[in-house]
């Protein structure tokens, strides 16, 4: 292999930062920047979690530090961006990746507005005020210039049984934030690109569901083309590539990773009437 390539990817004394980096994808995305090279500072509202994030980001060779924040806290998050260029030096990555959903399932008459707004002001809101101050911050550095990676979902960009509508809007509100923010920045050296995950084993927040409806975890992977659940280590290599050189030329895009999922709408594994068993076309068939 050319050692040109693997440079491409290579992000030693980058300095990132990553909420919602606790457990499952924030671990995740976390242990892809560090093995790549990439001082990582941590952050969510469990010290004890955040901690075990941090050493395994040391391991690797990188710095780290967790940091405790309510990032709808205004104020706060103001406060852990400036932290952050005062040890750090300057702010090369943000990924917003901090996130729940409503897993009650109910309509959306059912729903309550206590329960919407609380939604779109982790998922969305405090991800806008997480762009705007990382945007403020790499646009004064010198050199200028950064990378924020948005996560996302793939129920950003389809409707599903499993309800949530506000978080499907908030998510969908993520993407078309994504989408503007390139725009805005794309000649100013700060590139915005999200990730949108399908679901995933290994996250709190769906562990939960599969183990309060097992069903749920048969009929998800039943519907994933490529026949199984996402992994936290699934999207390493893509967190990577949007943050490094070897995607200096990707802006506005929203990378879907979620075992082609999005590529038939979650209809797939459902033999087709023409099939006697999946992919197999029925010999009878029309006759």
């Amino acid at each position: 292999m050319d050692p040109s390539l693997t440079t491409l990817f290579d992000l030693t004394g980058k300095t990132a930062l990553i909420t919602g980096a606790s457990s499952g994808i924030g671990v995740g995305l976390a242990r892809g920047l560090a093995k790549a090279g990439a001082n990582v500072v941590v952050t969510a509202r469990r010290q004890e979690m955040i901690d075990q994030t941090a050493t395994m980001v040391r391991e690797f060779g990188g710095r780290s530090d967790a940091w405790t924040c309510d990032i709808t806290d205004e104020p706060r998050f103001e406060a852990l961006f400036d932290r952050i260029v005062t040890e750090y030096g300057r702010l090369d990555i943000l990924v917003n990746n901090a996130g729940f959903t409503d897993r009650t399932a109910l309509r959306h008459d059912q729903n309550s507005m206590k329960r919407f707004r609380s939604i779109v002001e982790l998922d969305l809101l405090a991800t806008m005020n997480g762009c705007r101050l990382a945007a403020r911050q790499m646009l004064q550095q010198q050199p200028a210039g950064g990378v924020i990676i948005n996560i996302s979902s793939i129920l950003g960009a389809t409707a599903s049984e499993f309800r949530a509508s506000a978080y499907h809007a908030a998510k969908a509100g993520v993407d078309g934030l994504t989408r503007v923010l390139a725009y805005e920045y794309a000649r100013e050296g700060i590139r915005v690109n999200g990730i949108a995950p399908s679901y995933f084993e290994g996250t709190e927040m769906m562990d939960k569901v599969f183990d309060a409806a097992p069903v749920t975890k048969a009929h998800t992977i039943e519907r994933t083309p490529m026949g199984r659940l996402g992994r936290p280590e699934d999207l390493e290599g893509a967190i990577v590539f949007l943050c490094s050189d070897a995607g200096r030329f990707v802006t506005g895009h929203t990378l879907y990773v979620d075992g082609g999922w999005t590529t038939g709408g979650g209809f797939h594994q459902k033999p087709a009437l023409w099939e006697s068993e999946l992919g197999r076309q029925d010999p009878n068939w029309g006759k």
